[in-house]
């Protein structure tokens, strides 16, 4: 089943919300190399497949080369950690375009929209498949599956999997707090499950 429009809107303004939206190379808050909304670039050698461009003596863009975008990956590296993803921008001369940026973030979402269906399904216990959860639900769960991934969404949150195998989403937003993370995203997944147990009580 492709994913509802209104939860892919919602999860894309809020990803751009919370993750940024860079077009040059930083750190993380813990020192792994990002780009865009939230792309993780695990190796130097990740960097080859990144369109990613640097501007030429005439003011074009210029598409730069492997050697050229593995450097820059190299130099943010040595990097300190702990600064504002704007801070890097000046250890930088390439950057991706908009469009990159867009068919990339959708790229994630598609891939971790078919993690979610995998995981979470009524078959596997829980009270519906991805797809049929209130959209809420959904939406608290792209963000969590994107921030932690699919090994660390159901590996690393175990209470929070029983919750929502429960149907308990009062808890299952206690259980959504990720301390790596600010207050207002973790308040905002918070109230997205809290949400919904709220409808279901007056049901």
């Amino acid at each position: 089943m492709s994913l509802h429009p209104h939860i892919k809107q919602e999860v894309l303004k809020s990803l751009q919300r919370y993750e940024g939206r860079i077009k040059h190379l930083y750190l993380d808050s813990v020192g792994k190399v990002t780009i865009g909304v939230g792309h993780l670039v695990s190796a130097r050698s990740s960097m080859s497949p990144l369109p990613m461009y640097k501007l030429g003596a005439n003011g074009a863009n210029v598409v730069a080369s492997t050697q050229e975008k593995q450097s820059e990956y190299e130099m943010i590296m040595r990097q300190p950690v702990g600064y504002s993803a704007s801070w890097y921008k000046k250890h930088t001369r390439l950057f991706m375009k908009d469009s990159d940026i867009d068919r990339l973030l959708n790229e994630h979402l598609e891939v971790f929209h078919m993690e979610l269906c995998r995981i979470y399904k009524k078959s596997k216990g829980y009270p519906n498949d991805f797809d049929k959860l209130p959209h809420s639900v959904q939406i608290a769960l792209f963000d969590l599956i994107f921030n932690l991934g699919a090994h660390g969404l159901t590996h690393k949150f175990p209470v929070l999997n029983a919750c929502l195998m429960a149907g308990d989403w009062a808890r299952a937003a206690q259980q959504s707090h990720r301390p790596q993370l600010s207050m207002a995203r973790n308040q905002y997944v918070m109230q997205l499950f809290l949400s919904v147990a709220r409808e279901e009580a007056v049901q």
